[in-house]
């Protein structure tokens, strides 16, 4: 589903616009809602922290959808910083305050909003609200401006709240699999403005018990998903045009009283023209295991889709491709792929995160299975050092070695060899992919399984297998896979290995030089090596935190920065040597003076000048003060006033505010001067 950039339009014709316009006028009154600019307050911020849920690109172009979920409530949220945030984190995220919001505040009125579900929440709002939120110590979500902020983020219609910046953000641990049966709460919606055909307690029975039959098929029948309950069906104040997944499922689980819990999973099935609509085919909450709960929505009574949206709650990402010009594989540098690589979702048809048909779904693929543990650490021999033979049972046939795993010592990169025949699940897949001998890696960024095509061309087609005697080399030539034989039974596999991983010596650490200041640019120096890395990455942190899209070797300082520490880590590579970081000593950057200081009163021999601070980020605490005489320093003159003498006639007279705040750097700034008559 995509926001509707027509918001405008259909914010005035709303529940928002109709209840606001009905609410009282004077100080009691509601403020109208300000279109597409309903996201963006003025300088206005509140503290949300809580796990951030976040669901699959769904195609590629496709936009990611994100929310925080606060004990029992789900906040929709957005913002480009999110996209690189393992899912399932712990984040704590400054949003602006909702337009609305704070034009209530400002004015001082009481505001009213609507819900998705039950009456209007009402907000007491006064500037006072506006101004504790508008320095450098955002609203808590509990105070009166964070809970209208988080009603705003909730009404029908409104738009997610604006991330500012991620103050911080834990990535959840390494989860295992413990065998469990799923619940499921199933309930049809139907989006406002659409129409559809009932969804009976058998078929959504039936649909669900197609999903626990697939599930058995791949974890030996330690995941099961159980019969579903099935909630009475309803319309949603939401439409496709203007709503995202979470606003679906956050109506859902208020109006059901579902909660989140371990193995249990809230399904809302759409009718089919939601897909058309804008709403999408199906989106889930990306789990950080296997055992995580979720949410999902379906635009479909056909098992695979529900399957597909119950694997992203159970943390898999999508099932793809990579296409290369030339070549089969490519150095993933910190996630990332060379320019000229394309990895295209969906595409490996051999697996259940790819497309969905409507009966039929191909086994879970290798890398995934191993990863959350449905397939046993038994199915699966790890290759060392030098030459190994392997024969490998077909995955479908659910006994036996199904799989090879080869690590490169020197790239850290793990490749998955697996055999597929036209058997069992593996019978029919949705884009009729040739079976045999597969090679895959898994992409920690996307989440996904990666097939590598042994015959790439400029794009996916169905035939990405090892044929027998054909060979499959890494990019750097370490890992080399040959196919010797096939059969209906078995496949016979030949693996080097010749990764050989040696070590950096880090002598100096990178060091920061530049002036130090909000648009002043700052530069690393990539510090001592031996021998003599190749290349280099670099990431700048405030406070220690990754600041979104720093990662070249100069770095200027933004307000953001203002009053904190910057460092810089330097990473260096070469070719054979495993990577290895060293990061810099910290530096300061002073608070900001987004005014300048300036000098009031007359000046004149025994009259006062008094310092007048101006504006600064963050909001100080304290200032000092200096005054000088044609550039000197005025013995004394230390404080906010200062009395004109006769010696400064003629003379020129400026003084320099010092801002200070506990905790961060001090920064100051000096005023124009002033001829003394």
């Amino acid at each position: 589903m995509r926001l509707s950039t027509a918001l405008a339009s259909l914010v005035t014709t709303s529940l928002i616009g109709t209840l606001l316009a009905t609410a009282p006028t004077g100080s009691a009154s509601a403020a109208t809602p300000a279109g597409p600019g309903a996201a963006a307050a003025s300088d206005a911020r509140v503290r949300v922290s809580g796990d951030l849920l976040s669901t699959a690109v769904e195609r590629r172009g496709d936009r990611q959808w994100h929310a925080v979920q606060v004990a029992d409530r789900v906040l929709p949220v957005s913002g480009e910083a999110l996209e690189t945030i393992t899912p399932g984190s712990r984040v704590s995220l400054d949003v602006a305050v909702p337009q609305l919001v704070a034009d209530a505040a400002e004015d001082g009125r009481t505001l009213r909003i609507p819900a998705p579900v039950g009456t209007p929440s009402t907000h007491r709002l006064d500037p006072g609200d506006v101004d504790a939120a508008s320095d450098t110590t955002p609203s808590p979500l509990g105070s009166d401006l964070g809970r209208a902020t988080a009603d705003a983020a909730l009404a029908p219609d409104a738009p997610e709240l604006e991330v500012t910046e991620v103050v911080a953000a834990v990535a959840p641990a390494a989860a295992t699999y413990t065998p469990a049966t799923r619940r499921i709460t199933y309930v049809a919606v139907t989006p406002r403005g659409l129409t559809r055909e009932p969804v009976s307690t058998a078929t959504a029975t039936g649909q669900v018990a197609s999903v626990d039959s697939f599930w058995r098929d791949n974890s030996r029948s330690t995941l099961q998903v159980g019969a579903p309950t099935v909630r009475a069906q309803y319309t949603s104040v939401h439409s496709c045009s203007s709503a995202g997944p979470f606003d679906y499922w956050a109506e859902a689980a208020e109006r059901l009283g579902w909660t989140w819990a371990d193995n249990a999973s809230l399904v809302v099935n759409l009718p089919r023209s939601a897909a058309r609509a804008g709403c999408g085919y199906g989106y889930g909450t990306i789990g950080s295991g296997p055992n995580d709960g979720g949410m999902l929505s379906v635009a479909d009574t056909d098992w695979p889709v529900l399957a597909h949206e119950l694997g992203h709650n159970m943390s898999l990402g999508h099932a793809n491709w990579l296409v290369c010009p030339g070549r089969t594989d490519a150095r993933l540098v910190d996630d990332w792929w060379p320019s000229d690589c394309t990895e295209y979702e969906y595409e490996d048809g051999f697996d259940v995160m790819s497309y969905s048909g409507p009966s039929e779904a191909a086994m879970l693929s290798t890398p995934q299975a191993l990863r959350v543990g449905t397939l046993e650490a038994a199915a699966a021999v790890t290759v060392g050092p030098g030459t190994t033979s392997v024969t490998l049972a077909p995955l479908s046939g659910r006994t036996g070695v199904r799989a090879a795993r080869v690590t490169n010592s020197v790239t850290g990169t793990t490749y998955y060899v697996e055999y597929r025949t036209a058997s069992g699940r593996d019978a029919h897949t949705p884009t009729a992919a040739v079976p045999g001998v597969r090679v895959l890696r898994y992409n920690g960024l996307s989440g996904a399984s990666v097939l590598l095509d042994p015959t790439p061309g400029t794009a996916p087609d169905a035939d990405g297998v090892l044929a027998a005697g054909r060979t499959f080399s890494s990019h750097d030539g370490r890992i080399k896979v040959t196919t010797v034989s096939t059969s209906s039974s078995d496949a016979v596999v030949r693996i080097s290995n010749n990764a050989t991983l040696r070590l950096f010596t880090n002598t100096a650490v990178p060091r920061i030089t530049g002036t130090k200041g909000v648009g002043k640019k700052l530069t690393t120096s990539n510090g001592a090596w031996s021998p003599t890395p190749t290349s280099y990455t670099y990431r700048w942190k405030r406070n220690g935190v990754a600041i979104t899209g720093a990662t070249a070797r100069t770095y200027t300082p933004r307000t953001a920065d203002a009053g904190r520490y910057l460092t810089v880590t330097v990473r260096a590579r070469r070719a054979g040597y495993k990577n290895k970081p060293a990061t810099s000593y910290r530096v300061g950057i002073p608070m900001h003076s987004t005014t300048r200081p300036y000098i009031s009163g007359t000046p004149a021999a025994g009259r006062t000048l008094t310092a007048r601070v101006g504006a600064w980020t963050p909001r100080p605490s304290s200032y000092r003060y200096r005054w000088y005489r044609n550039g000197t320093r005025i013995t004394g003159a230390t404080a906010k006033t200062y009395t004109v003498r006769r010696i400064d006639r003629g003379k020129r007279i400026k003084a320099r505010a010092t801002a200070r705040r506990t905790g961060y750097v001090s920064g100051s700034a000096i005023t124009y001067s002033r001829l003394i008559r």
